[in-house]
């Protein structure tokens, strides 16, 4: 049997697969190894993987994670579940490999995580041949929820959004300047809470302010990321993530401003890469 994750920062979905089909799927918490130590990753194993799978059984184990990128932090993961899985083979990814396998499949194309954050890489058909930096939300994060969550949160303490969008905000998110300020600043996971914010600007879409703010985080994820790459709009571009699932209309009339096609928008790419790996 064949185990398989799609990992974030904050969920981790899991399918157990036996041959060409799926026989289970469950959920841990994230396990990025940024975030997340190894005692708690082994009572995450001992509490919820072990359970819904047959040890013995499991021959091959891929993890696709956010934060596994690196050769160091794969090795980490790697030696949080060999002393559950001694004979299985275990190998572990980054995320942004495991969005391009689940939406490429092994065609070469862009493939990119636009949901929190965001991410892209030029893929090859098997491997990343090319990946313009993330950065984090600090820096970067172009296109992204705390990229637009930003840019709404902004504008309203600055009091720059139109008076109607100004009262729903004030209505929908109560508290003043000092109270956003602190949880931006003093609280645990600012990114999370800056992105939270996105939500407001894709329920409000449909007005002139909304989408220009969607349009102009879209177009600098473009700008900034997308045309770094070698002949890029000699490629289509494959997406995963919410961000681009609520926004999709807008993200392709993006790419049609750069001369490219939005080809294949997954929000979670745990059964595509289910179906990529038993190909």
């Amino acid at each position: 049997m064949i185990l398989i994750a799609d990992g974030g920062s904050t969920k981790t979905d899991w399918a157990l697969v036996d041959g060409k089909n799926i026989v289970r799927t469950f959920a841990t918490r994230g396990m990025n190894p940024y975030n997340v130590s190894a005692q708690t990753m082994k009572n995450e194993i001992e509490t919820k993987i072990l359970p819904n799978v047959c040890v013995k059984e499991v021959d091959e184990i891929f993890i696709y994670a956010s934060g596994c990128s690196a050769k160091v932090k794969q090795g980490e993961v790697i030696e949080w579940f060999r002393p559950y899985f001694q004979s299985a083979k275990i190998c572990v990814e980054g995320d942004l490999l495991g969005a391009a396998r689940a939406t490429c499949g092994h065609e070469p194309a862009i493939a990119a995580i636009l949901g929190t954050g965001s991410n892209s890489c030029l893929y090859d058909g098997e491997n990343i041949i090319e990946n313009v930096a993330s950065l984090g939300y600090v820096l970067c994060d172009e296109g992204a929820g705390t990229n637009i969550g930003r840019l709404i949160l902004r504008d309203y303490l600055r009091g720059r959004m139109p008076e109607d969008l100004m009262q729903k905000f004030s209505e929908q998110y109560p508290g003043e300047e000092s109270d956003f300020l602190n949880k931006l600043y003093k609280e645990e996971a600012p990114n999370y809470y800056v992105a939270s914010f996105a939500r407001f600007a894709i329920e409000n879409k449909s007005t002139p302010y909304c989408k220009n703010v969607i349009m102009q985080a879209f177009d600098s994820f473009f700008k900034e990321q997308i045309t770094y790459y070698t002949s890029y709009n000699k490629y289509v571009i494959n997406v995963v993530g919410s961000i681009a699932c609520l926004a999709t209309e807008e993200l392709k009339e993006v790419a049609r401003k750069y001369d490219m096609e939005i080809n294949n928008v997954v929000k979670a790419p745990l059964k595509a890469l289910v179906e990529y790996h038993i190909q």
